[in-house]
């Protein structure tokens, strides 16, 4: 009696029309329909027959099963790379969620037991997928990665968040228990890219002109405080990579966060994240004490949430570069919460928070795309009162980004900048020479690099900060 395979394979659906379809890994393919779904199946499939998969499937369980070799990857190597893929992910891996995880497109996977996963994509949006996990299914994928992570779930323990190590995903878990009164189970996968995206890259895709993009190298060089809000998944966190990358080279850099995020290209990067353990918990605020003690030259927080804001706040202060991410609508409503309680910042620290970066997302063309606005936060000159100005701001009528009238100089436009040149031994034709020569730069190496490579991988976010400022040097005539 023949042993059918308990492999399970992913076959794409009958009369399938797709509006994008690109390939993952040269193991599957991903189709976008026409009705706003997200396929993806084994490209094998579309290759070779099925029994002939099956056929082969079988053949190598049953080598697995009679196999006196305890170390099952040495008989699973035997195989051709995608029956060995698909072996390996139904026997090692995370079985057919493993495909969603190896798309760089993908950002966001969530799984609600017996429903059609749903995914958020980076071009399309929120989809439902062709993919649905059963009850055992999606236990076996909460104990494998749980156990990856060191992580204890169960129903006793059904509430978990960590940092999936393969994937260096965030995962976070609502596991079949009482709490769900034993009717279902949640994963949440929010995903990292293997390599960020430069600013180049950025501004490509429309979420930053080469204006803005100069404007935020500016404040990043001379330590000007910035702050990114947004709505959940509308990109904060690649944006505050892409500027962050903008940083000197050789900078000394602290990053804190709670779930890796941030990738950095400097040598003399300390990373570091939170621990919530019961014994010896490490918390944003004790890793704050001790990046105010380092000789940092800059000071990043992933996200602030509450009152380690007021920490945050103090590395302003005391002259450290800081970016960081704040879930917020606009910069008023930031603004308004980090005034009142909980947080409640220190006056004289928010008046050097002077740069705000709001991420918009929309879609256009049935893609989502994101767009950025940048807003001044300083003294107004008549009343000394602080005020957020609208520096950069969308136009949805022709999908643009423009510099307001009366701002086109910002740097003779804004007080705080007087600041900024008295603390770096400079002047403010100094800074504006250097403000104009950036925007040449960034063009003329945006221009370059399109030419190129139209997908624009090079220079990649690691070799472009070296470029940028090796070109601004020569352009300004100094070294920097």
């Amino acid at each position: 009696m023949s042993v059918k395979p308990v492999i399970r394979m992913l076959y794409p659906p009958k009369e399938l029309k797709c509006v994008d379809s690109y390939e993952i890994e040269d193991l599957y393919i991903a189709c976008i329909t026409f009705d706003k779904r997200y396929v993806v199946f084994d490209k094998t499939v579309g290759i070779e027959p099925l029994t002939v998969l099956e056929s082969k499937a079988e053949s190598y369980l049953k080598n697995i099963l009679v196999s006196r070799e305890r170390d099952f990857s040495k008989v699973i190597s035997q195989a051709e790379k995608p029956i060995r893929h698909i072996l390996e992910r139904q026997l090692f891996g995370y079985g057919v969620v493993e495909p969603m995880l190896m798309d760089e497109n993908v950002i966001d996977i969530h799984i609600v037991m017996n429903n059609p996963i749903k995914v958020t994509h980076r071009r399309y949006g929120d989809m439902e997928s062709n993919i649905m996990l059963s009850e055992e299914e999606i236990k076996e994928l909460v104990m494998r990665m749980s156990t990856l992570a060191g992580k204890a779930v169960s129903e006793a323990n059904p509430l978990a968040s960590f940092i999936e190590p393969r994937y260096e995903a965030r995962v976070s878990i609502v596991y079949l228990s009482d709490v769900t009164l034993r009717k279902s189970a949640t994963v949440d996968i929010r995903k990292q890219p293997k390599k960020p995206w430069s600013i180049l890259k950025i501004i490509d895709l429309g979420t930053l002109t080469v204006d803005e993009a100069s404007f935020l190298w500016l404040a990043i060089k001379y330590k000007v405080p910035i702050m990114i809000v947004g709505e959940m998944m509308s990109g904060k966190t690649t944006l505050a990579t892409a500027i962050l990358n903008l940083i000197p080279p050789n900078s000394k850099i602290i990053t804190i966060e709670d779930a890796p995020e941030i990738k950095l290209c400097t040598k003399y990067w300390t990373r570091t994240t939170t621990r919530e353990t019961a014994e010896n918990p490490v918390t944003v605020f004790s890793l704050l004490k001790v990046a105010l003690r380092l000789s940092v030259d800059y000071v990043v927080v992933g996200e602030v949430r509450g009152e380690e804001a007021r920490d945050w706040a103090q590395a302003i202060l005391l002259g450290h570069g800081a970016v960081t991410t704040f879930h917020a609508d606009s910069p008023e409503s930031a603004l308004l919460r980090l005034t009142t309680p909980p947080i409640m910042v220190n006056p004289q620290a928010l008046k050097l928070l002077n740069v705000f970066v709001k991420t918009i997302p929309l879609r256009k063309e049935e893609k989502l795309v994101r767009r950025s606005e940048i807003y001044i936060y300083d003294a107004a000159s008549d009343s000394g009162e602080y005020k957020l100005y609208p520096l950069f701001t969308y136009n949805p009528k022709n999908d643009a980004v423009q510099i307001n009238p009366g701002f086109e100089n910002p740097i003779k436009s804004f007080p705080f900048f007087k600041r900024v040149v008295l603390a770096h031994g400079i002047t403010l034709d100094d800074l504006e020479k250097e403000y104009n020569a950036m925007r040449n730069v960034m063009r003329s190496v945006y221009e370059e690099a399109k030419k190129i490579d139209p997908l624009l991988e090079k220079p990649d976010v690691c070799e472009l900060a070296d470029l940028l400022y090796k070109r601004l040097g020569d352009a300004i005539g100094n070294k920097i």
